[in-house]
């Protein structure tokens, strides 16, 4: 069999076709890969990569003022950061320096009446320390921080009837907070006065005895130490516990008007 001849124009024209397809795939397939690179770079810009869509993003961590003033769920709270302050470095309240000691006893309840009284005398804190080695609690006033200031508040303590007063090294506040006076006023009623301490506080021992009370206490009204009972709201009170008082043996018991505890009864 004679082979078939394919006639050269013919030939021409299928070549050239194919040269025209393969040339628009060689071209569309650089205007694609133009597109993709364009876009992997937007996405790299954009913090994602192609073909994802990033569902988790909080606009939140953006840290815009705007998002962390108004958090918009309770799971995950955000909240501004603490400003930095710059300060100078204050000084501590407790420093050394000095104070007067009024009192030194065995007892604790005795020292916080004594603590009351004076503070109500003094017109300023008292302070109660417990001296493990001497077994005593010791009452101090004043924050002084020169050996001069305290010398005159020990002057000053003596004029009002602490005659044993003396200066002792202390830990001060440097602050302290200002003492105010009670304002309560009510009524005790006055058992025994003389001009020794130490016979008013025998006296006011026997009176919780005898009376069956504990509200007893010994205050300094120069040039005599008084001995008070009671914490009473009313004078009706006070007189009805001064019958009571003359029928336990106490000859001339009275009312007088004066600061009482709150915790009285």
């Amino acid at each position: 069999m004679v082979p078939m001849k394919i006639p050269r124009t013919h030939e021409r024209t299928r070549k050239s076709t194919m040269s025209a397809h393969i040339l628009i795939l060689f071209l569309l397939s650089g205007c694609g890969g133009g597109v993709s690179q364009i876009s992997q770079a937007t996405a790299a810009a954009l913090g994602s990569t192609p073909g994802s869509v990033r569902e988790e993003f909080d606009p939140q961590t953006l840290d815009d003022d705007d998002f962390l003033l108004q958090p918009v769920s309770s799971s995950s709270v955000f909240s501004t950061p603490d400003p930095i302050v710059t300060r100078r470095p204050t000084q501590g309240t407790a420093s050394r320096g000095y104070r007067i000691q009024i009192a030194a006893v065995l007892d604790r309840v005795r020292a916080q009446t004594i603590k009351s009284r004076s503070e109500h005398l003094l017109k300023q804190r008292v302070y109660v320390n417990y001296d493990e080695r001497t077994r005593l609690y010791k009452l101090h006033v004043g924050n002084c921080r020169t050996a001069s200031e305290a010398e005159t508040l020990r002057r000053d303590t003596k004029s009002k009837g602490y005659t044993e007063a003396f200066i002792v090294r202390s830990t001060i506040e440097t602050a302290p907070s200002p003492y105010r006076t009670p304002t309560r006023t009510g009524y005790r009623v006055q058992v025994f006065s003389a001009s020794n301490r130490g016979a008013a506080e025998k006296a006011a021992k026997t009176a919780q005895t005898t009376l069956e009370r504990e509200d007893v206490y010994v205050t300094f009204e120069p040039p005599y130490f008084k001995v008070h009972v009671g914490d009473f709201a009313t004078k009706e009170e006070a007189d009805k516990f001064v019958q009571a008082a003359r029928k336990r043996g106490y000859d001339t018991p009275f009312p007088v008007q004066t600061e009482i505890r709150e915790s009285g009864r």
